[in-house]
């Protein structure tokens, strides 16, 4: 009698350790996933606070910087749900603040000055940036956050600033490389921004502008390699003659 109680006592035991350690594990598991949520949930946001940093140096509507602050707002509210704080309330009620301030649906610009940074790195920054800034609204549209005339308003805006941003730097290129009298690097650089130009399906004033401005500056390169060459080729045949009509040595 006593061994049966015994024997009972150790499977009881070893049934309650097995649900324990299912429990330990199913905690474990909801914190870890727990975690990973926080993570993808403070990596989307720190990319959104990005945007908002770089947006300022760009000519973009506000509309685009509702969406952004919405967006960064909400993610601070999954955070908060996924683990409670009071810094995420606080920053909750801050960006809550900020877009009672503005209007989704307005699309006039924050700023008309743009100024193109003349180091490369600085460049291609601001390329990334403006591709994320489409990838993020494109996002916030499919989701049914963005109204259309407004995704195809600041959608149309970022690309038109994409472009702008590529062509005049090649243009600068295109300059700095002839002032340097490399003629072919010139045309090269001044040959990729055409076709960037070419092959929009739209134009506009700033297409037309810098399209007269390009077309100038290849005909002007044309017409100095040309003479180049034909100097080039003069030089040659000078040479020739002068090798031809030269006393001939005796051995």
């Amino acid at each position: 009698m006593l061994y049966t109680i015994i024997i009972s006592l150790i499977v009881l035991l070893a049934i309650l350790a097995v649900m324990i350690g299912a429990v330990q594990q199913h905690k474990q598991k909801q914190d870890i996933l727990r975690r990973q949520k926080l993570a993808k949930f403070r990596a989307a946001l720190e990319q959104v606070e990005d945007l908002l940093n770089m947006a300022s140096y760009f000519p973009i509507g506000k509309s685009m910087l509702a969406v952004l602050n919405a967006r960064a707002k909400e993610l601070l509210e999954g955070m908060d749900e996924v683990s409670p704080s009071d810094d995420y309330k606080a920053r909750i009620n801050d960006y809550a603040q900020r877009l009672q301030q503005m209007d989704r649906n307005d699309t006039s610009l924050i700023t008309e000055g743009f100024e193109l940074p003349h180091n490369d790195k600085q460049i291609i920054a601001m390329i990334n940036a403006l591709k994320r800034l489409r990838s993020a609204l494109r996002s916030e549209h499919t989701r049914g956050k963005v109204d259309s005339g407004v995704y195809t308003t600041e959608d149309a805006r970022l690309q038109k600033l994409q472009l702008k941003i590529s062509v005049e730097t090649l243009i600068r290129r295109g300059q700095n490389a002839y002032q340097g009298h490399m003629l072919g690097s010139a045309r090269q650089y001044y040959e990729k921004a055409q076709k960037m130009l070419e092959d929009q399906t739209y134009s506009d004033d700033y297409i037309e502008g810098r399209s007269q401005v390009i077309d100038q500056a290849l005909e002007q390169i044309t017409n100095e390699l040309r003479d180049v060459n034909t100097r080039d080729a003069a030089n040659r045949k000078q040479d020739e003659l002068e090798e031809l009509f030269q006393p001939k040595k005796k051995w």
